[in-house]
């Protein structure tokens, strides 16, 4: 029996299926957000830590075997219409946002800037159907942030991947 090429590389590459041919669970991944009202000082590379590290979540799951994540201008544009009244993104508006995407899953969380040697991750995994949060992790951050909040947020899509691989059995 001869299978067609493009039938074949479709079917080995296809981004949403599981190596059971079952589509992977999706996650939506809302921008991490900095937060730093107990900084002793605040430092103009602070942001840029954040964003190395949503980074690397982003990255870590969109290598991911386990799950498929939403696209990240899709998930940035509806958050912003979400917040447009001028409230940040809540647990209630990241569940929202995740089924207007059409994913199951949403990861959510801030760093926070405790002081020039320490930065703390809180992240949450929320369930979109249950409105639980199935994670709510804190990684405490201490030495060069830049170095450092992406690894924190490295940890945190590993126990993404592992809780939705648990929970989707």
């Amino acid at each position: 029996m001869r299978v067609a090429p493009l039938a074949l590389l479709l079917s080995w590459y296809s981004p949403l299926a599981g190596q059971n041919g079952a589509a992977r669970p999706v996650v939506a991944v809302i921008n991490l957000r900095f937060n730093g009202e107990h900084a002793n000082v605040l430092q103009p590379g602070d942001t840029a830590v954040v964003a190395a590290a949503t980074s690397k979540l982003r990255a870590t799951l969109g290598a991911s075997a386990v799950v498929t994540i939403v696209d990240s201008s899709a998930t940035a544009t509806a958050v912003a219409q979400a917040e447009a009244d001028g409230n940040p993104c809540d647990n209630a508006c990241a569940r929202a946002v995740a089924r207007r995407l059409g994913a199951r899953w949403v990861a959510k969380g801030t760093i926070s800037n405790l002081s020039n040697l320490v930065w703390l991750l809180s992240a949450d995994l929320l369930d979109v159907t249950t409105g639980r949060a199935v994670l709510a992790d804190s990684y405490e951050i201490k030495g060069e942030a830049a170095r450092m909040a992406p690894g924190a947020a490295h940890m945190f899509a590993q126990r993404i991947e592992k809780t939705v691989a648990e929970v989707s059995r």
